[in-house]
């Protein structure tokens, strides 16, 4: 998982970016999750964790683009549950209701055109990371265990 969601990601943020500089414009969206931008996640801290380094990466990249002078912008898509195919190949049944993969690139878009740095699609995953930011991270961490534990069965 970290080399697919940090490794690879990393490495192809790295040339598409260094190609773009020689372009002197673009805009790149490193999918992210809503999970990078939540504390902790018992039962699926390894996801969390790696979602939340493209998050702190892309925070990171767009104060070096901003202090450069850059036409580039970057932005993370920090989406929550996405009902694709994937989820039924993986058997993977989200505590959450999900949203289209056309909400979310239609959001992501949207996002990217009024150049935000943090792209979440949908009022739930929106309203849930504001949340997250109220209340003490010992009680966050019970509620985002619990939620991911629905997971297991």
């Amino acid at each position: 998982m970290i080399k697919v969601n940090d490794v690879a990601m990393h490495i192809l943020f790295k040339g598409i970016l260094q190609n773009m500089q020689e372009a002197g414009e673009g805009h790149i969206i490193n999918v992210a999750s809503s999970a990078g931008l939540l504390p902790a996640g018992p039962y699926m801290a390894t996801y969390y964790a790696s979602k939340a380094y493209v998050v702190s990466l892309t925070r990171a990249v767009a104060v070096e683009l901003k202090e450069m002078g850059s036409k580039i912008r970057v932005s993370a898509l920090c989406p929550g549950p996405v009902d694709t195919e994937f989820n039924e190949n993986a058997k993977v049944v989200f505590a959450l209701k999900g949203i289209t993969p056309q909400q979310c690139v239609k959001e992501a878009l949207k996002g990217m055109d009024k150049k935000k740095l943090i792209i979440v699609p949908s009022l739930r995953m929106k309203l849930a990371t504001i949340f997250s930011h109220l209340v003490p991270y010992p009680i966050l961490v019970k509620i985002t265990g619990r939620q991911q534990k629905k997971k297991l069965g």
